[in-house]
């Protein structure tokens, strides 16, 4: 069953010693990530969710059964660790779903850098999404996560997997002039309204912001954050906002629920 769940960014930036120092404003963000994966509850086994970016996962979405993360994508295969995968999850998601299982493949950078934020531990069933399908499929899929985890048959609540839902939060990357897309129009008013969506407690309000716009303002956490709408609207579980900010003009979203 699920138990908890998460929204943090997928930023090799805030894995520790990726870089000598930090932009203004992202320590606090490092220190929300701490607190939000220090509150999970005790857990079994952690679903992670990022988006597909071009040339992963055929279609734009699968399950890596993949024992290592690392930042080889940036220039650090250094910054590593091992993994330990849960392969009764991801086959149980995988047939609920009908994403593919992508076994030896390397693990791309988004989930490499949640897998090593979140410490390695495990086991784990990273996935990607496709970040242009709308909003209701990427919301069945969370209810299909939810369903391939739910108590079955005569399970003791002892022998029921808990697991996590840990999904991308990285918004806008176009925030101002020195960000990576420069400055977007209405991508800071993009980035408020995602805020106030999790503060209200309504994640299906997301629906109304994107794909197509996601897309402009490159937000690539639009699509895991769909996902883990579903798996939360299952499990009836709430997500409280930690933090937000925007250092060097991209936005960073950190939440966490039980």
């Amino acid at each position: 069953m699920i138990v908890g769940a998460a929204i943090i960014p997928s930023a090799p930036l805030l894995i520790p010693g990726v870089s000598a120092s930090l932009p203004a404003g992202l320590d606090k963000v490092c220190d929300a990530v701490d607190a939000a994966l220090e509150s999970l509850p005790p857990h079994d086994t952690v679903v992670l969710l990022a988006a597909a970016q071009r040339g992963e996962g055929g279609s734009g979405q699968g399950l890596y059964e993949v024992t290592q993360a690392s930042l080889a994508g940036v220039g650090r295969p250094d910054v590593a660790c091992r993994l330990t995968v849960d392969h009764v999850g991801a086959e149980r998601i995988s047939r609920m779903t009908q994403y593919p299982i992508h076994r030896g493949d390397t693990l791309p950078l988004g989930l490499a850098a949640l897998a090593i934020l979140v410490g390695g531990t495990g086991p784990f069933v990273p996935m990607t999404v496709p970040p242009a399908a709308g909003f209701d499929a990427l919301s069945a899929t969370g209810t299909a996560i939810a369903e391939a985890f739910a108590p079955w048959g005569d399970a003791e609540p002892g022998e029921q997997a808990r697991t996590v839902v840990i999904a991308a939060g990285d918004l806008s990357a176009g925030l101002q002039e020195r960000s990576p897309l420069h400055l977007v129009e209405g991508a800071r008013d993009w980035d408020a309204r995602v805020v106030d969506v999790v503060d209200s407690g309504r994640l299906d309000g997301l629906g109304r912001l994107g794909p197509a716009e996601a897309a402009r303002v490159g937000a690539l956490g639009w699509a895991p954050m769909g996902v883990l709408h579903g798996a939360t609207a299952r499990a009836k579980i709430g997500l409280v906002r930690r933090h937000y900010a925007a250092p060097r003009g991209v936005g960073y979203l950190v939440a966490h629920g039980a």
